[in-house]
């Protein structure tokens, strides 16, 4: 598998002009990250996915990408080496914050 991106960590915007998804594109491990231009408390970096999807396996930097689906809230990640798919949720609720599997 040929990677042209490797950066470690990227940053995805959202529909949400105050809020990005990180991914770490070596384990799929993801967080929702929140800034502000005038409000300390409301910069913060929340667990979305904080275990990794990989394991026992040399890590590769870009192995897992994320695209925007049309619902503001959704994205799907992508493991570019087994296929592997998961729908990503992000909220200001921490209750609707979330990852499932996608079945084959």
């Amino acid at each position: 598998m040929q990677i042209r991106d490797i950066a470690r960590y990227k940053l995805y915007p959202t529909q949400n002009i105050w809020t990005f998804i990180k991914v770490d594109t070596q384990t799929g491990q993801l967080w929702q990250v929140q800034y502000s231009v005038n409000d300390d408390s409301n910069r913060t970096e929340y667990d979305l996915n904080p275990k990794p999807l990989i394991t026992n396996v040399t890590g590769i930097n870009g192995r897992f990408n994320l695209y925007p689906t049309q619902n503001i809230y959704n994205f799907i990640l992508l493991d570019q080496v087994d296929g592997r798919l998961w729908q990503v949720q992000w909220s200001l609720e921490e209750g609707n914050r979330a990852i499932f599997p996608i079945k084959k």
